[in-house]
Parts: C-alpha cells; sequence; structure tokens
C-alpha cells in the first residue's frame, strides 16, 4: 500500500470508530431527557430510573468521545497539514463553535450526574438535560457543516492557489449543510433508540425476569420503538432531499451512486447489481441489477421525467469509486428495514399487545439495533469516498491534501491502537459497573 492509501485507511479507520463513539453521544442524552421527563410527568419509576441508569453511560461515553475527538483532530493535522492550512482560513468558525458547545455541553452534563438527588424539586434536575441535548446536537451540526462545505465548497474565491474574499457564515452554511446535518443528526438519533430497544429486547429474550423487570424492560422497547418510528421517517425526509440536493450541486456523486452511465430523462432507480469493465465504455458498467423506471429522475427532481446527468457527463479522471454504489443499497436497505421493525412492533402493541413481544419481532429489534451502526457507517463512506478523487470538491484532491512526510507508515499504527484501546475498555467499563449495580425497582423516587 502506498503513503497516501495508507493515510487514507487510518483516516477511515478513525472516522469509523469516533463516529460510533459521537452518534451515541448525540442520542443518548435526548432519551435520557425524555425518560425524566416522562417519570416525571407520570410519577413513573420505572421511567424515572432509566434515565438514572442510562446517565453513567453517558458519562463514560462523553469522555471516550472526547478522546477519540481529539484524536482525530491531530490525526487531520498531522496527515492532512496542507488540507487544515487552506480550510482552517475559512471554515474555522464552526470549529469554534463546535468547542463553545463542547464546553456547555461539560458544565451541565458534570451538574446533570451529580446533582440526582441535590435539588428539592426534581423539575430543576431535568431541566440541565436541556443544555446537554442541545449542546450535543449543535456540536453535530457544527463539525457536518464542516463537512458538508468539503463537499461543497463556498464562502470564498480561489485564484491560482491564493485564498481571498472569506465569508465563514456563506462557508458554514453551505449548500449542503441543510441536508447533510439534518439526515445525519436523525440518523444518529435512530441509530441510538434503536440500539437501545435492541439490547432490551436481548435481556428480555435471555433474562429470567420478574413482573416488574418484564414491565419495565417492555416500558423501554415501547419508548424506544416509539422514538423510532419518528426519526426513521424524518431520516427517510431528509433523505429524499439529499437525493436532489445531489442531483442539483453533486451530479458525479449521484450517478456513481447509482452507476447512471448516460445522462437523461426517466432514469431508472438501480438496486443491487454488479460492475464489470466494458471495453467499450470507459469505467465499469453495472448489470444485474434491478430497475425501477423513472424513480431515480422522481428522487432527484421530483418527477419521473425529470432530467438526471450521468457518468458520461463527466471526465472519467474525476469519477469516484463506483463501488460506492453499494454503500448506498445498503444504506436505502437498512433505513427500509429500521423502519418497517418499529411500525409492525407499534401496529401489534396498538392491535394485539402480547405479540408484540414475541421471539421474532425480539429478533428483529436485536437486529434493528445492530444494523443502524452500519447504515450510519455506509452512509459516511458514500460521502467520503464519493467526494474522491477530492479532499476540497474541485478545489484541492486528496493527493494535494496529504503530508509529504515520510514517517507516515512508520507511526501511522499508533492511531488504530489507540481505538482499539478504548473499543476495548468503553464496553468492559460498562458491563463492569451494570453488574456491580444491578436494576432495582424497589426505590420509590416519588
Amino acid at each position: 500500500m502506498d503513503q497516501l492509501n495508507y493515510g487514507r485507511a487510518l483516516m477511515g479507520d478513525s472516522l469509523g470508530y469516533h463516529i460510533l463513539f459521537a452518534l451515541l453521544g448525540v442520542g443518548i442524552p435526548l432519551l435520557i431527557s425524555l425518560s425524566e421527563l416522562i417519570g416525571l410527568i407520570k410519577k413513573d419509576n420505572h421511567y424515572y430510573t432509566m434515565a438514572r441508569r442510562w446517565s453513567f453511560a453517558l458519562g463514560v461515553l462523553f469522555v471516550v468521545g472526547a478522546a477519540s475527538g481529539t484524536i482525530i483532530s491531530i490525526q487531520l493535522n498531522a496527515l492532512w497539514p496542507s488540507f487544515m492550512t487552506l480550510a482552517g482560513k475559512i471554515i474555522g468558525l464552526p470549529f469554534f463553535l463546535e468547542g463553545f458547545a463542547f464546553f456547555i455541553e461539560t458544565i451541565f452534563l458534570g451538574i446533570y450526574l451529580y446533582s440526582w438527588d441535590r435539588f428539592s424539586n426534581k423539575w430543576t434536575h431535568w431541566l440541565c438535560s436541556l443544555p446537554i441535548v442541545l449542546a450535543s446536537a449543535t456540536s453535530a451540526f457544527f463539525i457536518t457543516t464542516a463537512n458538508a462545505w468539503m463537499n461543497n465548497p463556498a464562502g470564498f474565491s480561489y485564484s491560482n492557489g491564493v485564498v481571498s474574499g472569506i465569508n465563514p457564515i456563506k462557508a458554514m452554511f453551505n449548500a449542503a449543510t441543510p441536508t447533510e446535518t439534518s439526515h445525519s443528526i436523525f440518523a444518529y438519533y435512530l441509530t441510538t433508540v434503536l440500539a437501545f430497544a435492541g439490547l432490551y429486547a436481548i435481556f428480555l429474550w435471555r433474562e429470567k425476569l420478574d413482573i416488574q423487570q418484564k414491565i419495565y424492560y417492555k416500558k423501554v422497547i415501547g419508548m424506544a420503538m416509539a422514538l423510532g418510528l419518528i426519526f426513521a421517517c424524518a431520516t427517510a425526509l431528509t433523505g429524499d432531499f439529499s437525493g436532489k440536493y445531489l442531483a442539483k450541486y453533486e451530479p458525479l456523486k449521484l450517478a456513481a451512486a447509482e452507476g447512471l452511465q448516460q445522462s437523461g430523462s426517466d432514469a431508472d432507480l438501480s438496486v443491487g447489481g454488479i460492475f464489470h469493465r466494458d471495453e467499450n465504455e470507459p469505467g465499469e458498467k453495472l448489470d444485474g441489477a434491478l430497475r425501477f423506471p423513472g424513480m431515480l429522475s422522481f428522487l432527484a427532481t421530483g418527477s419521473i421525467h425529470g432530467f438526471v446527468r450521468g457518468l458520461n457527463s463527466f471526465d472519467p479522471n474525476t469519477w469516484p469509486p463506483l463501488w460506492i454504489h453499494y454503500m448506498f443499497d445498503f444504506m436505502v436497505f437498512i433505513g427500509i428495514f429500521l423502519t418497517t421493525v418499529p411500525l409492525i412492533f407499534l401496529l401489534l402493541l396498538w392491535k394485539k399487545r402480547q405479540w408484540a413481544f414475541n421471539k421474532f419481532l425480539l429478533l428483529l429489534t436485536i437486529v434493528a439495533g445492530i444494523s443502524g451502526f452500519f447504515a450510519v457507517e455506509f452512509g459516511w463512506i458514500l460521502t467520503e469516498v464519493g467526494r474522491q478523487p477530492y479532499a476540497i470538491r474541485g478545489i484541492m484532491t486528496t493527493t494535494q491534501a496529504f503530508t509529504t512526510n515520510p514517517d507516515v507508515a512508520r507511526w501511522g499504527f499508533i492511531f488504530p491502537l489507540m481505538y482499539l484501546a478504548l473499543f476495548i475498555i468503553t464496553p468492559w467499563i460498562l458491563l463492569r459497573y451494570y453488574k456491580k449495580n444491578k436494576l432495582d425497582l424497589k426505590k420509590n423516587y416519588f
């Protein structure tokens, strides 16, 4: 593996690890805040217990997320100095604002974790959760705007390698920002709530439980599934907006994701298939795909007769790897699955409550809890690899952004080792804590 691809592999490895911690750091605060709120409104010990028990996991994951984010910042400066030099002048504002949001989140998380029984009015403690929910979401928003800028650079002029006319507000609120930030944050919420549903489905399936424990676990799953359906619909809606954004601003990425060779109207949506080389055409051709007539045009333009640009409209040297089509398919397939499972569960809960917790549906819930993480990873691979060969689309290639330091291969292994250590230590700490502190539903908080 050459120096550049080794550096890209290191960055991809780090981002792949970090996003797992980051999405939970965004989703868990909302889940905890809602649980505590329901507990206070209904004076329900079960929901209040959920919030109290989950707050330890939030504290651990917050620390791990901060550590993994620090590793990312070091890696960016070490591996991509040219990128940081150029981007820092233009898109530095959201990084500054993200640091401010992180500061707010740290303060209120400390207050929240250590003040469960220190306020005479329990509502005061719940109010402390709101800045955490808001700050975690805004942190994700600010960081994602920087990535959106890489996909759609704006807010500056660039000529002969010289940057001028910098407008940090326009850079941050570029054309990619609305769809990329909303789609990502809703996906984080969706993944988190279904991960909790899947975890408690395992408990309900495997453990010998008394009546109160069964009621408690079923409440967790029911709340998570209800939130899951809401966030699945929101993710799907913003995904539709993302498709229309790609058609207008990043048509090459859309064409590559769909394996669309020729530009035209009434473009088919291609699902599945395998790429192979065609001697008569540049690049690769998608064969064996299941095609839905006019649906790509509809996704891109809102009309089944809309015009969509294909790969033939672009220089083959600028094409991203066409295997991102598989990432797109996996992401969409999992998204449909993550919408279907909560929908079936809630319908059964409404019509036949006892059927909602049958073994088969519990199994589907467990699979959904795991699948959400894969969907997020596939989505980010699509976003990042779909921009290649550019680090900043149309401005700086990945080769230009990469370091000239020859020691990357010698010392680069340090980054994945750090993440591997975090990946092992984090679940060990959580398992150790929850084994030592068993679920106790006898205590009355009201």
